[in-house]
């Protein structure tokens, strides 16, 4: 009986080719959209999941009074914590970055292989029994100074291989040459780690000074800088709770000036995709992304079944007189409609087999898409496939099951006669999906629109500054004697090459953010609460202003020689526009010549400089203040984009000159700066590859209704031909109704549209307007497509000889 039933299914849609490949074409593309899509929600999905305690382990917070959230804190703290809260069975600190600097192998004394290496971070010993990586040689023992853990990645870099346990590195960074002995090597966290450590370094290192290089504030012990992230491993049995209030009791006696800082313990399982949309607490991952995307890949499976079911409805009455043979022969409806289901389910399983094939070809250009190195194996998980497999069942059975019914339920007679027809709620039905689908379409081609139009204006909008042709060069970590004679040598030549129009050093860039923050800075006579007020703090050197086009609008940039004797020396600092309103000084005041006090030491402002967007337009621009230095960490020159290889070997040539040992690294200024907005790229390139996908499915569904249109209307269109139509009429005839169906779309698409966007653009500190023209433009859009689509079947019906057309009737 099975095999009768799939005999007689192959055969019908093979007998109709036409409808059957929409049809297989549609739902595949269809299914192999929600199969990518799914690849990127399952990577996000199982981030972290990997490591064994991942059930019992913490990222210690604290929040403030002003509801502000902290997740950096004083090391010093560790030790009390681990002491006086039984419940706490591991208390681990990683500093990430703070080691960033170069790798020199050592044989022998002497320096071999280097590279530069951001990734590196200090931490410890029980950095390896918290978090689950997997050591391929060695053994991870961190507790004792200059001990290290490099990744097989790092391993492989430097020695070829991953027996790497024994040999030493010396790593050059802000605390100076030190040489460190490799304990252990560990696999490479995978890319679903929200943890990705290239280099870890025992942070017991720092608690001799020696090692410190003068970088006091680095001291393990102590309790007055927050720098590390702290990762709390808790006993079984331990409530978090109780944990998080024993923390906030040690850091209020411990720190007296943190009484209003409030520990909470956020859950591992937490610290990558919030569990709802109003979770309070930071996240690597968006849920919010995650659920768009999940929403988009169900609707265009949803358009695909939609599809389906609109040109298998349209089928069934010109399978009617199949029908009454089939009953007049005894055929019960339950035998319909079990013959009708294994067509949808043969026909979905076509799909499902072309939409693995599409996957595989377009896997390249959504990796590219997301950034991420997605694959059907992300999916290998028992959960995503008996969901997989249930919607696709269930959605099987509603559109096999509806066509089932209309086929099923026509009178026999009526259907041999070939009189049998829709009635009027089944073709409410048919044009009600097709406003369904183009609804959508809308709403993505809106959505797209308003996705890079935002993009364009964060990318292309006013900063206040100038990034054009600005070459980022990354300073020395290997120092050796008289380090900063050579640094201020080096970028005196800078001055003197030909093509270099502009150079300045500084400790950081725009885009990749400040050097630190800082509270405890007020005016001379502050107001009560002044001193709690954070300022970020940006050190650079004299000519950074003049090279990145940042205006003043009071007093001018450092001298030199404030430069040369920095901040601590020179008392000297300026300040941005925020940060002088937030300091208290009244707008249009003059600000420059007055003094502040930081932490006790009074420093005198030599200028406003006028704000500007040091980073992205997620966020409002920070109250900034600007301390002199020599400033060697970055060298910024500014030079014409002509003859670019030669300037940089130039370069390159005059860097090894003064820096042996270092590796010349550089990067373009507005490329960095621009990497802030690569989530937004991403999901506006998800969102094109969406419109067109869901325009295309609709599209081929419009394009068989249309078919199906002009043939039930072929005397009709005879008829009109013979009294005179023109080809123009008939096809505006045909036309009409189709685009009034999108014209409805349109309607009910924008309001939609608008409140699911203009929620999207919360967002953003600065943000477009959504104007009345994107809308106009989406429906112009989606009414060329449609009248493009069905003008190509209305055409051709309106060509036909009109005598073929009567006489076939």
């Amino acid at each position: 009986m099975i095999k009768n039933y799939l005999t007689v299914a192959f055969r019908s849609l093979w007998r109709n080719k036409t409808f059957t490949a929409i049809n297989i074409t549609g739902l595949a593309i269809g299914l192999a959209v929600f199969l990518l899509i799914f690849q990127y929600i399952g990577f996000e999905w199982s981030a972290n999941r990997f490591h064994q305690n991942y059930d019992h382990l913490y990222r210690l917070g604290a929040t403030g009074k002003s509801g502000d959230q902290n997740y950096h804190f004083a090391p010093g703290l560790a030790g009390p914590i681990v002491q006086k809260l039984p419940a706490v069975e591991a208390f681990v600190r990683t500093a990430d970055g703070l080691g960033s600097g170069v790798l020199s192998v050592m044989d022998n004394g002497v320096a071999g292989n280097a590279f530069r290496e951001e990734n590196i971070s200090y931490t410890d010993g029980g950095f390896f029994s918290a978090f689950s990586f997997a050591i391929l040689d060695g053994a991870p023992v961190l507790d004792q100074p200059q001990a290290m853990a490099i990744s097989e990645n790092t391993s492989v870099k430097l020695f070829g291989t991953t027996k790497a346990a024994g040999r030493i590195i010396k790593v050059s960074n802000q605390f100076g040459n030190t040489d460190y002995t490799v304990s252990a090597v560990f696999k490479t966290p995978p890319a679903e780690s929200d943890l990705k450590p290239e280099v870890l370094l025992s942070f017991n290192t720092l608690a001799t000074a020696a090692n410190r290089n003068e970088n006091d504030w680095a001291d393990p012990a102590t309790l007055e800088n927050g720098f590390v992230t702290s990762y709390v491993l808790l006993k079984k049995d331990a409530k978090p709770t109780e944990a998080a209030a024993g923390i906030t009791q040690l850091i209020h006696s411990l720190q007296p000036d943190e009484k209003d800082q409030i520990a909470f313990l956020q859950p591992f399982s937490e610290v990558h995709l919030a569990p709802s949309f109003d979770y309070s607490y930071h996240t690597f991952g968006s849920l919010k992304l995650v659920a768009m995307l999940l929403a988009v890949a169900l609707l265009i499976l949803l358009i695909a079944w939609v599809n389906y079911i609109n040109l298998s409805t349209v089928q069934a009455l010109k399978r009617a007189k199949e029908t009454g043979v089939r009953k007049v022969l005894g055929a019960s409806r339950k035998q319909l409609t079990v013959q009708y289901l294994s067509e949808t389910f043969l026909l979905t399983l076509v799909s499902i087999g072309l939409s693995l094939v599409i996957v595989q070809f377009a896997q390249g250009l959504f990796n590219r898409f997301t950034g991420k190195e997605l694959s059907l194996g992300v999916l290998n998980q028992g959960w995503f496939w008996a969901g997989a497999i249930t919607c696709v069942i269930v959605g099987a059975l509603l559109a096999g099951g509806y066509v089932a019914f209309v086929l099923s339920s026509f009178k026999p007679v009526t259907a041999i006669k070939g009189r049998a027809t829709m009635n009027r709620s089944g073709f409410s039905l048919r044009k009600g999906l097709v406003v369904f689908q183009f609804s959508i379409s809308v709403v993505f081609i809106i959505a797209t629109i308003v996705l890079y139009q935002q993009l364009q204006y964060m990318k292309g909008g006013s900063l206040g500054m100038n990034l054009d042709q600005l070459v980022v060069i990354k300073g020395p970590t290997v120092s050796s004697e008289e380090q900063a004679e050579k640094n201020d040598a080096f970028k005196n030549q800078l001055g003197r090459l030909p093509f270099v129009q502009k150079y300045a050093g500084s400790n950081n860039v725009p885009g990749k953010g400040y050097n630190f923050s800082t509270a405890n800075i007020t005016r001379l006579n502050p107001s009560t609460g002044d001193e709690k007020k954070s300022y970020s703090m940006f050190i650079s050197d004299d000519k950074f202003f003049d090279t990145y086009d940042i205006s003043f609008v009071q007093g001018k940039a450092f001298t030199a020689e404030e430069a040369m004797k920095a901040w601590m020396n020179a008392k000297k600092v300026l300040v941005n526009e925020k940060a002088a309103s937030q300091l208290g000084f009244a707008k249009g005041a003059q600000v420059a010549g007055q003094k502040i006090l930081w932490s006790g030491t009074e420093y005198e402002i030599g200028g406003v400089v006028k704000d500007y967007h040091h980073l992205s337009l997620h966020k409002p621009i920070d109250p900034v203040i600007f301390l002199p230095s020599t400033s060697f960490v970055y060298f910024t020159v500014k030079t014409g984009s002509d003859n670019l290889p030669s300037k940089l070997s130039t370069l390159n040539a005059l860097y090894k000159q003064y820096f042996p040992g270092n590796p010349f690294e550089y990067f373009f200024a507005d490329d960095t700066f621009d990497r802030q907005y690569a989530s937004e790229q991403q999901l506006g390139n998800v969102f094109v590859g969406a419109a067109v996908i869901a325009v295309l499915i609709a599209c081929m569904g419009l394009f068989g209704l249309a078919a199906f249109s002009a043939q039930q209307r072929t005397r009709e269109i005879g008829i009109r031909k013979v009294l005179g139509a023109s080809v123009g009429s008939i096809t505006s005839m045909l036309s009409r109704d189709f685009v009034k169906l999108v014209l409805i779309s349109v309607c009910i698409a924008s309001p939609l549209a608008w409140w699911a966007l203009n929620n999207w653009l919360q967002d953003f500190a600065y943000r477009v307007s959504i104007g009345w023209w994107v809308f106009a433009m989406a429906a112009g859009i989606a009414l060329l497509i449609a009248v493009m689509t069905v003008s190509v079947q209305a055409i051709r019906a309106a060509v036909i000889n009109p005598v073929k057309s009567l006489r076939s009737e």
